[in-house]
This record gives structure tokens, C-alpha cells and sequence, in this order.
């Protein structure tokens, strides 16, 4: 599969202003994901991962804002596009798998309705024709006996059926990227491998590229062919999955890689301290409080992800003295 970026993200900052200060949820966040390939972004909760994802959608509602950057798809900027264009965007060529599925579907319309719906929204087909793809929608995701799941409603589902339905529903259009925030939350460890294989499986048969949101590095290991690590609103490293893993450079990586329960070891090793609270951040790296190795540089500017090797990032000054 081409290696051409599909989806380019580039120094993408939402930050939300409120009367105690400015949050910055997401800062100068960039990345990019090909075609077929994966891209998992990771962090501990309330690190901007979920914020990335709905600024790239422009879903971001007041007190809100995304203030500066770029997201680039099929040769067009998504955040200048107008509202009109941008429907159409959404969905069809990129969409978004809530992390929630129960919250996300509506409550009073049988499954059946809400996917057709989707479906005639985009495309001049008529109902009878959305209804039949719909049922070949629910099969492809591993969900039998369509026709009589069409007629349930959500709360008739169990927790994995439910993001199974959420799967179909962004698979509908056929999009060039997926955007999956935490697709297997709250689902036990056995439907987790059951959505996670159903992904693989329908990403290798619709050649799409997907961003996958998740605080499980297991997953990531199992199912990304790239990984951006986020710390407090930034990406602090990114590379190759493999590469990443075996030779983390950033101490918040090696942090998490040893905090990854093992067979053998029968002590955690918790990641020291708490993460920081986004409100008014300081101008010195996020991490220090909490870093090992922190530095007399490292309380200067925040450090900027600089190249460390081909297609490896990090944002650290200890990496780079000399700059330092």
C-alpha cells in the first residue's frame, strides 16, 4: 500500500479559554497516517487525545476553540473549509467511532433507521436500497441475523454489539481514514480481541488508514504500525511502533513501557507523581515535575519534537545538549 500521507496534521492547537485561564487541550499537535496503515496516540487520560480527534472534525463546541493549524485531506485544509463542504467531508471520507456508543446513538430510533439514515444523508439512494446495505454492513462486522437486529433499539444491545453498530456506522460511506477513540472501553478482554480483529480485518479489506485512540499500549503494540505519545496536550514522541517500543527515547515513554504489567515481575512500577492540570501550563517542559532526569534545561522554553532518527521524534532537551 502507498505510503503517501492520506491525513496530515499540522501544529493543530485547541485550547479552551475560561474565567480561570486557558486550557490548552491540544498544542501544536502534528502527525500524519497513510493509507492502510495505523497510527496509534497515547497517553494517560486528560492528555488532549480525544480533543486532537475532534479538532481534526472541527467538533470542538465553545468554551472551546481551535486556534491555529492545519488538517490536510485529499489536497484539502479541513479547518477552512466551509460548514457546507465540511458535512459532506465528515463521514464520507473521514469518520470518527465515539468512545461511548451507548451515548452516542439515539435512544428512540432502532438501529435499522439510524444507519439508513446515514446513508441517505450522503448518497441519493433510495430507503430500500440504504436498508440493504445496512443489513451487509452489520454482517461484514460480525453481527448475524441483520434483519432482526435492524428493529432493536440501542439499550437492547449488549456492549460490544452496541461499538459494533458504531463501526458499521462509520464504515458506511466507505471513508479514507477512521478515527477509533477507545473503541474497546468498558467491553470485557474477550470482545475487545473480537472489535480489534473485526477492525484489522475491514481496514485490510477498505484499505483506510485509522488514528487509534488508547491509554493500552497492548493494544497499540498489537494493532499500529506508528505511535505519537501525548503528554499534556503535546506529542512528546513519535516513531515506529517497534522502534518506539524497543528504544523509547522520551522518560514519560519509558515511563509507561515499564509501568505494563509482565509476566514475572510482580511489582508495578507506577509512573511517579500526577499528570498536570492543562490550565495555564508552564513555559518549561510539562514533564519535569515528575521527570528522572530533569535538568537545568529543562526548566528554559519547552522543548520542541525534533528527529532523533528516520521517522523517530521526541521532545526532550536531553536528547539534544548541544541545542540545549
Amino acid at each position: 500500500m502507498s505510503l503517501v500521507p492520506v491525513l496530515k496534521v499540522n501544529n493543530l492547537s485547541t485550547h479552551f479559554h475560561t474565567r480561570h485561564g486557558v486550557i490548552k487541550a491540544a498544542d501544536r499537535v502534528s502527525f500524519t497516517v497513510a493509507a492502510g496503515k495505523t497510527l496509534g496516540l497515547v497517553g494517560e487520560s486528560g492528555c488532549g487525545k480525544s480533543v486532537t480527534a475532534l479538532s481534526i472534525l472541527r467538533l470542538i463546541e465553545p468554551p472551546g476553540r481551535i486556534l491555529s493549524g492545519e488538517v490536510w485531506l485529499n489536497g484539502c485544509n479541513l479547518l477552512k473549509l466551509p460548514p457546507g463542504q465540511l458535512r459532506q467531508v465528515r463521514g464520507r471520507e473521514i469518520a470518527l467511532v465515539f468512545q461511548d456508543p451507548l451515548t452516542s446513538l439515539n435512544p428512540v430510533l432502532t438501529i435499522g433507521t439510524q444507519l439508513a439514515e446515514t446513508i441517505v444523508s450522503h448518497e441519493e439512494v433510495s430507503r430500500a436500497e440504504a436498508r440493504r446495505r445496512v443489513a451487509e454492513l452489520l454482517l461484514r462486522v460480525g453481527l448475524p441475523d441483520p434483519e432482526r437486529l435492524m428493529r432493536l433499539y440501542p439499550f437492547q444491545l449488549s456492549g460490544g454489539m452496541r461499538q459494533r453498530v458504531m463501526m458499521a456506522m462509520a464504515l458506511s460511506l466507505r471513508p479514507k481514514v477512521l478515527i477509533a477513540d477507545e473503541p474497546t472501553t468498558a467491553l470485557d478482554v474477550t470482545v475487545q480481541a473480537q472489535i480489534l480483529a473485526e477492525l484489522k480485518r475491514l481496514q485490510e479489506e477498505l484499505g483506510m488508514a485509522i488514528i487509534l485512540i488508547t491509554h493500552d499500549l497492548g493494544v497499540v503494540a498489537a494493532m499500529a504500525d506508528e505511535v505519537a505519545v501525548m503528554y499534556a496536550g503535546s506529542i512528546v514522541e513519535r516513531g515506529p511502533v517497534a522502534q518506539v517500543f524497543d528504544r523509547p527515547a522520551h522518560p514519560y515513554t519509558r515511563a509507561l513501557l515499564r509501568s505494563v504489567p509482565r509476566l514475572g515481575r510482580e511489582e508495578l512500577v507506577p509512573v511517579v507523581g500526577q499528570p498536570p492540570l492543562l490550565l495555564n501550563l508552564p513555559a518549561h517542559c510539562a514533564f519535569l515535575p515528575r521527570c528522572p532526569q530533569a535538568g537545568a534545561a529543562c526548566w528554559g522554553e519547552k522543548p520542541e519534537l525534533r528527529e532523533i532518527g528516520p521517522g523517530h521524534a521526541a521532545a526532550c532537551h536531553r536528547l539534544f545538549p548541544r541545542a540545549s
